[in-house]
């Protein structure tokens, strides 16, 4: 139960970068750990970079949000003492968040394509959770 949790984590953490996951598809039975370094910020600015076009000004700001952002899914990650609802609560705040952050530094057109980026992401990797777990648990598992 808990690879797929991770799975879900990393998913979610990687929507940022949208398009970079997708052309990842790490399969959810690698371990944990390699998944959360298998796109690190340094990867996901240089695809969100060829994907919106972004300027060296946003990428020197956006860098460190990405950096904060894996650091903090990393904490949360090897924090045993969470419920595994409690920890994906916390992995989408953390990822809101960061997204918010990354949103402000960009023009509307970036905007409208990271968010697309992000929705297309969450389909997939919906997609592969649906062919890896049960059918009862991928049904509920937008909802908290």
């Amino acid at each position: 139960m808990q690879r797929p949790l991770h799975l879900v984590l990393l998913s979610l953490g990687l929507a940022v970068a949208g398009a970079a996951w997708a052309q990842q598809g790490t399969p959810p039975t690698a371990p944990t750990a390699k998944h959360l370094h298998a796109i690190d910020p340094q990867q996901q600015i240089e695809r969100l970079t060829k994907h919106l076009q972004l300027t060296p000004d946003q990428q020197a700001k956006i860098l460190p949000i990405l950096q904060q952002r894996d650091q903090q899914l990393q904490a949360l990650r090897s924090d045993s003492g969470l419920k595994p609802a409690d920890r994906r609560a916390k992995a989408m705040s953390i990822v809101q968040s960061s997204d918010q952050q990354v949103d402000a530094l960009l023009t509307e057109p970036q905007r409208t394509k990271a968010q697309a980026m992000r929705e297309k992401a969450m389909e997939r990797m919906e997609e592969r959770r649906g062919q890896h777990m049960p059918a009862s648990s991928s049904s509920s598992g937008g909802h908290p």
